[in-house]
């Protein structure tokens, strides 16, 4: 009986995988609203009805896919996979990993960030920030960030950061390539802009 339940259950996750890269896939080659939820279940080989067994309303895939974007961003950013060793450079490679995604098109962020204001998806948010924050954890322990600051306040700040320089960019304020700004960001936000007089004084 259990043997069957875990086989059940198997399934179950298999199908909700492939709805989710199907999802993905339509969305970043025809855009969201051109897709109906039917397309997306012919794709994976289901009943349009089987859908709503997984998510309650099309817009209820965005939040799963956003979960799942960052688990995959989280497990291909460790140094074990040859990325930067240094958690700075982590954070401004997940950055521009992020920035880079289908889900940050401006109309699909739209809808993701109304999905994620729902009651049942407000953890969803967090997930970016709990990566941000580690890595800010890591950085201290390398001695790149200062010890003594709250990480989870730092790792808060570098995600809000992230998303006005996304908004920057949406409303068209481009002075260079967006890779570079979130990367400058970073490094305006360590190093800080006090100038000689302010240092003076402290």
């Amino acid at each position: 009986m259990d043997e069957i339940l875990s086989r059940r259950e198997i399934k179950k996750q298999e199908t909700r995988q492939r709805l989710l890269e199907i999802a993905l896939g339509l969305f970043r080659k025809q855009g969201y609203d051109a897709t109906p939820v039917e397309q997306i279940t012919q794709a994976a080989g289901i009943a349009k009805g089987t859908f709503f067994n997984y998510f309650e309303t099309k817009e209820a895939i965005l939040p799963a896919l956003a979960e799942w974007r960052l688990q995959q961003l989280g497990q291909a950013l460790t140094p074990a996979r040859d990325m930067p060793a240094s958690p700075v450079a982590r954070i401004k490679m997940a950055l521009c990993l992020v920035a880079e995604d289908p889900l940050t098109d401006p109309l699909l962020a739209q809808r993701l960030f109304a999905a994620m204001r729902q009651k049942e998806n407000k953890r969803i948010g967090t997930v970016f920030i709990q990566f941000l924050v580690e890595q800010v954890r890591l950085a201290q322990a390398a001695g790149e960030i200062r010890a003594g600051i709250d990480a989870h306040y730092l790792g808060a700040m570098i995600h809000a950061l992230f998303f006005q320089h996304m908004l920057m960019w949406y409303q068209g304020y481009r002075p260079n390539p967006l890779p570079t700004m979130l990367a400058q960001a970073v490094d305006l936000f360590l190093n800080g802009v006090a100038g000689p007089e302010w240092e003076a004084r402290t």
